[in-house]
Order: C-alpha cells, then sequence, then structure tokens
C-alpha cells in the first residue's frame, strides 16, 4: 500500500541542537534542548531538574548541534536550558 494514502501526516520538521548535561548534584547524565549559542562543552547552565523543574546547576559534557526533530524519537520529552551561568 502507498503511504500516502494511509491517511497519515507527516510531522513538521524542526532543527534543533541539544546539550548532553551532568546533574551537579545527582552526577545524572541528561539531554536538554539549548537556543543559546555560545553555549559550548564544559560551560555550566541551569536547567529545570525533577518532577517540579526546580533549576539545577548542570555541566554541559557533549553538544550536538542541527538534529532533525523528526530523527529524535523523544523530542517532547525534552526540556530547555533555562541559562548559561
Amino acid at each position: 500500500m502507498i503511504h500516502s494514502l494511509a491517511g497519515g501526516e507527516l510531522k513538521e520538521q524542526r532543527v534543533i541542537n541539544i546539550a548532553k548535561v551532568v546533574i551537579e548534584s545527582t552526577k545524572e547524565e541528561l539531554l536538554y534542548i539549548y537556543d543559546d549559542n555560545t553555549i559550548k562543552t564544559d560551560d555550566y547552565v541551569l536547567v529545570p531538574y525533577g518532577w517540579v523543574d526546580e533549576p539545577t546547576k548542570a555541566q554541559v559534557v557533549k553538544i550536538i548541534n542541527n538534529v532533525n526533530s523528526n530523527n529524535f524519537p523523544n523530542i517532547k520529552r525534552l526540556k530547555k536550558i533555562y541559562k548559561k551561568l
């Protein structure tokens, strides 16, 4: 069957930047979306953490630029970095 006739819709494509960070207090590694192009590896940032999105200090350990949102399955679950410290 041809997919275009199956009734599905294509998702809107977005290009995002992702930072892998280590939460300072727990040493947990998490992924966050960021818009600030000055953020780089080894920078400290303030991120939402936990159920109540408590502002928490974290260190950036990896930067992944220009990710197509359609290639990233859990894009809606990612939170955004608040700011660079």
